[in-house]
């Protein structure tokens, strides 16, 4: 028995497009006839045009079975209305695959075949402007190049080099990768939904793939780049970071609290014994006190109700602490070798290894320890 040809819908989102739909969807059908082992519709979400857009649209839809119209009552923005469409294609018209696609024809209708059978091997596919073989318009102003080259640059500088092209518009997404990378709500309900979007894909371990595509600039009507675009990328990219360090800074605050409780069992215990024992046992209290408050504050959300799970992770966290003991014991042993001993000089010793140290035990912890299952 023959399985089902996979279910495409093309989302493309409406705002007083009436010069450019027609010829939109024209170019679009051609194209789509010609595609075999694919079931492909187009589904127009229009946010409140106060043209003729949604009539034209109305029109194409009375001839072509696979021709949608959603619409909304006020206009949200971009990022929103990709949000409503994706959601719409997910959950009602049960799509396997998911194109972004901008009503301009500045997206070429030429490059859906190629970028769906990238699919066959990939989790979303990206037209790419900045991987060889990708270009942007010769004709736009400097500035539009400027802030779509800065743009890309900040992205990749903030987040991962991995990708050349952060705010392309052009991708085809897999719906089992789009359902979990969803968020509720995009950061921004403008442009920058690209650069969370495709970052939340990256975070789902998406196999994500750049095919070169040329980009063209729209022959009717105006831009619809918001004056404010550069500042938007910037506040989603400063949230998304800030997101990442989240548990890095929660994890510091924790090994905070270790640090006092280690130099004051450090300092008490000094007096009795060799520097060698009251380093290994202020040690241990600190760590088991780490232990317990990043179980319930820092990787709380991490931690599975698996109790073989919870075993192996209390193994590797006994393994690692007995790691961590040696090797900062054998820090301060060096640095009074090194420096000498005496009160200031060895909590000096013990707060830089704790420093360094930090950065190692945020790896283990969130990667191993605490990994997220």
């Amino acid at each position: 028995m023959a399985s089902r040809p996979q279910k495409v819908v093309i989302i493309i989102p409406t705002y007083n497009e009436s010069l450019t739909i027609e010829k939109t969807l024209s170019e679009l059908e051609k194209v789509i006839s010609s595609i075999a082992n694919f079931d492909i519709h187009i589904l127009v979400f229009d946010s409140a045009s106060t043209d003729n857009t949604q009539k034209l649209v109305n029109k194409f839809k009375a001839n072509n079975s696979n021709i949608h119209l959603l619409t909304e009552k006020s206009k949200t923005g971009l990022g929103s209305a990709y949000m409503q469409a994706m959601c719409y294609a997910l959950s009602e018209m049960k799509a396997d695959l998911i194109f972004e696609f901008d009503a301009d024809l500045s997206h070429q209708p030429k490059y859906i075949e190629p970028m769906l059978l990238q699919t066959k091997n990939n989790d979303v596919v990206i037209g790419s402007r900045y991987v060889p073989g990708g270009s942007i318009p010769k004709e736009w102003s400097f500035d539009r190049k400027f802030l779509s080259v800065i743009g890309n640059f900040i992205a990749r500088f903030m987040l991962t080099r991995k990708y050349k092209d952060f705010t392309s518009g052009f991708r085809v997404t897999k719906s089992s990768l789009l359902k979990q990378s969803l968020p509720k709500n995009f950061l921004s309900n403008q442009y920058a939904y690209k650069i969370q979007l495709l970052w939340l894909l990256h975070k789902s371990k998406a196999k994500i793939y750049e095919y070169p595509i040329e980009f063209v600039d729209r022959q009717k009507g105006q831009s619809k780049l918001p004056t404010n675009s550069i500042y938007d990328t910037l506040k989603v990219l400063f949230i998304l970071r800030l997101h990442e360090l989240k548990g890095y800074l929660k994890m510091c605050l924790v090994g905070l609290s270790g640090l006092v409780i280690q130099l004051f069992i450090y300092n008490l215990l000094r007096q009795y014994l060799t520097p060698f024992y009251a380093q290994q046992i202020a040690v241990t209290v600190a760590i088991l006190n780490n232990y317990l408050l990043n179980s319930r504050f820092t990787f709380k959300s991490k931690i599975s109700i698996n109790r073989l799970i919870k075993i192996k992770s209390l193994i590797l966290f006994v393994g690692y602490s007995l790691f961590m003991i040696g090797l900062q014991t054998y820090w301060l042993d060096l640095g009074i070798k090194y420096f000498g001993d005496g009160s200031l000089k060895e909590n000096m010793i013990i707060v830089s290894g704790m420093f360094l140290g930090s950065l190692l035990n945020y790896l283990i912890y969130s990667r191993l320890i605490w990994r997220k299952k």
